[in-house]
């Protein structure tokens, strides 16, 4: 075959073809592929050359075979298929097809431990692996997505000015994409950055239901509200997203999301954050919380059987729309400290040297977690580690008191659960408590299991026995 594709997309699904658009319109010839399953996917890859005359039809394949042996030499891969059993099998079959030196990329969201271990797999035949967490969602992959690369350096070094031509750029023109460690760093950080979007997410439907209840279910003054709050600090992708989903009303006259079953889904990274956190022994209560949220607004059925049963009656409270905006505000600083404090324990954890000031830089642009604030952190993090030490957050958190009183109150008096703004105010009081009640915690330990304990005079090494285990 004369004609040779300079890059192989594997899996011509949303993703896979909005990438693969993405490469074609900055001059890549591609080679495509798509699984044949009949009556279901035929010639998948054929329909799409053949809809985008950018793309070759002769390089639209069924055949992985005739797909591999049409790319050029070394061979360099993407794919983009649903994270777990469908990647081993493929990788089971480019094993077998592939060579020395071509390389393959996993733009999925695939578990950071899977990408290690196919990456060992894959070194077996000296066929070079990297880990791509991909944000931008199908807009992003097509017009410039948010790259987080982990694995092989030397395959990145190869791959790196391709990957920066297609990436987003930020505000001074610097792509978005970044090599952040070896194995499945890259993954990793996906899975923190979908954690920190999940809470993300779950506070914006906290202030929407605090909004609704303030202005009694008026769709076009909490949309008006939404709206304003872009022209201040508090802007970014979703908040901009959730403006614009409440502009949109049915041929009735009905708000389309008033028509939207209240049962939230999720794929799975957020499980997988939430107990990563947990792995690590670093806390991250927003996110799981936002996760719970999730499992809580799926239980439909139970839901409506147990509103039967309670006997709570609303309470007047008053609050500022002003007050709200602010928490609000507070509670985004909080989560991405949780997310980013994750990602440095893991640095730690699995010996990864990835700046926390690269990370926000890359998700500044052609993310779903893209904001003024995460413009801010790509700055402040160069001179600190940590948000809660940041001097705009603790002056802004000192002055806060009376706002987070006003919003708690007020959601309480009015029934409106807020696992995530509780959980924001939770976490700030526990880190700013030079004394907890965790000695009580190491006592009834000690009480029932012997696990021992360390007195406030001696050094953490140490341990001893209380009264009772004598």
């Amino acid at each position: 075959m004369n004609k040779k594709g300079s890059w192989g997309i594997v899996g011509m699904g949303v993703m896979g073809a909005s990438l693969s658009r993405n490469f074609a319109a900055h001059g890549y010839k591609l080679s495509l592929y798509n699984r044949y399953v009949k009556g279901k996917e035929e010639k998948v890859a054929l329909k799409l050359a053949r809809k985008y005359n950018f793309f070759d039809e002769d390089l639209a394949f069924e055949s992985l075979e005739d797909f591999v042996n049409s790319i050029r030499k070394p061979r360099k891969l993407i794919l983009m298929l649903p994270a777990g059993e469908a990647i081993d099998e493929i990788l089971q079959n480019l094993k077998i097809l592939l060579q020395k030196g071509d390389i393959i990329i996993d733009g999925g969201n695939s578990e950071f431990k899977d990408t290690e271990r196919r990456a060992s797999f894959l070194k077996e035949n000296e066929i070079q692996f990297i880990g791509m967490g991909i944000s931008g969602g199908q807009k992003g992959a097509l017009e410039g997505p948010s790259l987080m690369i982990g694995g092989d350096r030397k395959a990145y070094e190869t791959v790196k000015k391709d990957l920066n031509n297609i990436a987003a750029k930020d505000s001074k023109g610097n792509p978005c994409c970044s090599f952040l460690g070896s194995g499945g760093a890259g993954h990793y950080i996906k899975m923190v950055h979908n954690g920190i979007e999940y809470a993300e997410m779950q506070l914006l439907a906290e202030v929407f239901e605090i909004l609704m209840t303030y202005f009694k279910l008026d769709f076009k003054l909490v949309q008006n509200v939404l709206e304003s709050w872009q022209n201040s600090y508090s802007d970014g992708y979703l908040l901009r997203i959730t403006s614009t989903i409440l502009s949109y009303y049915d041929s009735e006259g009905s708000n389309f999301v008033s028509k939207i079953l209240d049962k939230a889904s999720n794929k799975g990274t957020g499980a997988w954050a939430a107990i990563s956190g947990a792995v690590i022994g670093s806390p991250n209560s927003l996110m799981t919380a936002a996760l719970h949220a999730r499992y809580t607004s799926s239980m439909k059925s139970k839901r409506i059987e147990f509103s039967k049963t309670s006997n709570f009656t609303k309470k007047k409270s008053s609050i500022s729309l002003k007050q709200l905006k602010k928490v609000y505000d507070l509670c985004r600083w909080i989560n991405h400290h949780q997310g980013f404090d994750m990602i440095n324990t893991a640095c730690k954890e699995y010996n990864w040297k990835t700046e926390l000031a690269t990370v926000a830089q890359i998700w500044s642009e052609g993310s779903i977690l893209k904001s003024k604030l995460m413009e801010t952190l790509g700055t402040s993090f160069c001179n600190s580690s940590s948000i809660m030490k940041m001097e705009t957050f603790q002056n802004s958190m000192n002055k806060s008191q009376k706002d987070w009183n006003s919003v708690i109150n007020y959601s309480g008096g009015n029934l409106i659960p807020i696992p995530c703004i509780s959980a924001s105010w939770n976490y700030f009081l526990a880190m700013t408590q030079p004394f907890s009640n965790a000695n009580l915690i190491q006592a009834q330990r000690d009480f029932f299991g012997a696990h021992g304990f360390v007195f406030i005079d001696q050094k953490e090494n140490s341990l001893n026995h209380g009264p009772w285990n004598r």
